[in-house]
């Protein structure tokens, strides 16, 4: 099993929830200019370890720079998973090997970004406050809603006053410590993240699924009205290095729907209604990607929460191993678990667990060890006459790569089998080349600090020469062989390149 530690704590689940709210929480980052108090630290985290947006090679975030729109155009897309788009073509700016080339087709598929009259996307142009939330208030789908006027209401523009109040109403983008707004002044880095991570909390993630799994994946699910049940959902995110899904209510419950001294409060009600199937907000995730579902919940009147039936009802488990757990300050699992069983009756079920909400991960990890999981399947190999060695052509110079022996690495050998493959590379960061694939590969990130020489798979389908240092959750493909840092950043030359690659 890997048990490679995952580097969200249970202090950053609570501050992503506080983050613009409140300074009391200290998240701590990798970035020497974000204080760990700082009320957008947990933001940047959360972008930054999601891969959404990368910070410069001299270890800063940046988080007073302004954004251009290319730039934002990026950040947004990689949020939605980097999907396919056919709109870059519009833009008399916008090429499309460029990093933003398909975030900009995308934004203007979406109807997120208009560009301007004369055809151009205004790649360089920085985004504004009042830009940033018009875009995200019409990714939301424009809702209608009101909120007090700023006091200089006045300067925001026509198009962006519905998205004010929205962003006002919903605490999607703060205002000035005077109050004002401040529309027409470009949007820095750390605003650009804060009002990303505040829609994407206010929406439901919008999170693409992802991508299937190739190593037994784990999926840990749990419901907790309190931090009990999270507090163990959270062990076990580290100890199986697996994803989290929180089941969230379309109606959150209040103190007084939990009353339970209450006979007529809204859990008793539900607890003895059979038919009772609290709806469930925001999407649910994709089961195909999993192996095993670790299914989390608390102990109420003896049973299992019946918005746990909800989820159960509403996926497909077939061949899946589901791994019950609970909850309760003096009550077992008893007949909770069993009872979950009839909603998903085709799955593999083992023997749940009791636990107080405040066991420590290493009582977690014992109990984890000692269960009959899935087998994680044998790692394939390069087979005799399979090539591991890479080569890269630049300006009629040719160099070598030793290739890893990971899916990502032999799904990029598979694609070159047919031919080599060139790629347009532009300069990132002042660190990096990097150019679209044309497809997507299987990931397999961890956190790396890059060498020269190091070649990485980034979002799934941009290949990265990498010149300078940077520390990232990333998917390592190779690393060229007997070639300096100087010899690279002298032979990828400052600007645009064009790399073929080949195998042998």
């Amino acid at each position: 099993m890997n048990t490679k530690k995952r580097f969200f704590s249970l202090v950053l689940a609570l501050c992503l929830t506080l983050a613009l709210t409140s300074t009391a929480c200290a998240v701590e980052t990798a970035f020497s200019d974000v204080e760990e108090s700082a009320p957008y630290a947990a933001a940047v985290k959360w972008a930054a370890d999601n891969g959404y947006v990368n910070g410069y090679s001299d270890g800063r975030f940046g988080v007073e720079d302004n954004v251009t729109r290319a730039q934002m155009a990026a950040i947004f897309h990689r949020s939605a998973g980097s999907p396919a788009a056919s709109g870059a073509a519009r833009f008399s700016d916008v090429a499309a090997t460029a990093y933003y080339g398909t975030a900009a087709g995308w934004a203007a598929d979406k109807g997120l970004v208009n560009g301007y009259a004369d055809g151009r996307f205004g790649v360089s142009d920085h985004v504004t406050r009042q830009q940033l939330i018009a875009i995200l208030w019409r990714w939301a789908g424009s809702p209608e809603t009101s909120a007090e006027d700023y006091p200089d209401e006045s300067a925001i523009a026509s198009y962006a006053q519905a998205a004010a109040d929205w962003s006002r109403s919903n605490g999607i983008l703060t205002a000035r410590a005077d109050g004002r707004f401040d529309p027409q002044t470009p949007a820095t880095r750390a605003e650009v993240v804060s009002a990303l991570y505040q829609y994407r909390r206010l929406s439901g993630g919008e999170t693409p699924a992802p991508a299937p799994s190739e190593n037994g994946k784990a999926l840990v699910v749990y419901f907790s009205s309190t931090s009990n049940t999270e507090n163990i959902a959270k062990h076990l995110e580290a100890i199986l290095n697996a994803d989290l899904y929180r089941i969230t209510p379309e109606v959150p419950y209040t103190a007084a729907d939990l009353n339970y001294n209450d006979s007529n409060c809204r859990a008793n009600r539900e607890q003895s209604d059979d038919s009772a199937r609290p709806a469930i907000s925001g999407a649910l995730p994709n089961l195909a990607d999993y192996d095993t579902v670790f299914l989390g919940y608390p102990i109420w009147h003896g049973q299992a929460p019946k918005i746990l039936y909800t989820f159960l009802e509403s996926g497909e488990f077939g061949g899946r191993t589901i791994v019950p757990f609970c909850t309760s300050g003096s009550s077992g699992i008893g007949s909770s678990a069993a009872n979950l069983r009839a909603s998903a009756s085709d799955a593999n079920w083992l023997e749940g667990q009791r636990f107080d909400g405040g066991a420590s991960q290493e009582t977690v990890e014992a109990w984890v060890n000692g269960l009959n999981l899935p087998a994680e399947p044998a790692a394939e190999t390069a087979s005799e006459g399979e090539s591991s060695m890479l080569s890269l052509t630049v300006n009629g110079t040719t160099f070598t790569a030793a290739l890893e022996d990971n899916s990502s690495a032999r799904a990029l050998r598979d694609l070159l089998a047919d031919g080599p493959k060139t790629i347009e590379m532009s300069d990132y960061g002042s660190m990096e080349k990097v150019g679209p694939l044309g497809q997507s590969l299987p990931t397999n990130n961890e956190q790396i600090a890059t060498q020269a020489g190091d070649l990485i798979l980034y979002q799934g389908n941009q290949f990265v020469i990498y010149y300078a240092p940077n520390t990232w959750n990333f998917t390592r493909l190779g690393r060229v062989n007997n070639t300096s840092a100087s010899e690279l950043r002298q032979l990828l030359g400052s600007g645009d390149v064009s790399v073929t690659l080949s195998l042998g």
